[in-house]
């Protein structure tokens, strides 16, 4: 079973929410040479009720290829973010967590992660707020 059908099933039986870790769904597709853009169209965002972000370190494998590593050590890149606002634009302004746990820097560098944040959702609303009216 694909994991968003697991995902889907697993919500139809249980009407639970779900977190969405964009950071994750960027890493792993990453790693397993898959599009995120498409998990994230196919991913049941009704059901989403918070989004996390993080940033990834970068390695390689034992073959030499780019792997990636979800570290939540290090400001959010750009593709997460590119991706977060794909995810907006599906779910809508949702509760959202900058994750970073390791290597955490000064309060300057926290703020302007959050303030991204908030601007992405400012304008996701503004834009909701236009198609609406």
């Amino acid at each position: 079973m694909e994991e968003i059908d697991f995902l889907k099933e697993l919500v139809a039986r249980t009407g639970c929410g779900l977190l969405l870790d964009v950071n994750n769904v960027y890493v792993s597709c990453t790693n397993h040479n898959r599009s995120a853009a498409e998990y994230i169209d196919q991913f049941p965002v009704e059901h989403v009720g918070e989004i996390h972000l993080a940033g990834y370190a970068q390695d390689k494998d034992a073959n030499g290829d780019q792997l990636l590593i979800d570290a939540h050590g290090s400001a959010v890149f750009d593709p997460v973010w590119r991706l977060y606002e794909q995810t907006l634009d599906r779910t809508g302004p949702a509760p959202t967590l900058v994750e970073w746990d390791n290597d955490v820097p000064g309060l300057s560098v926290l703020c302007a992660e959050a303030e991204k944040v908030q601007l992405l959702l400012g304008a996701e609303k503004s834009r909701r707020n236009r198609s609406a009216a």
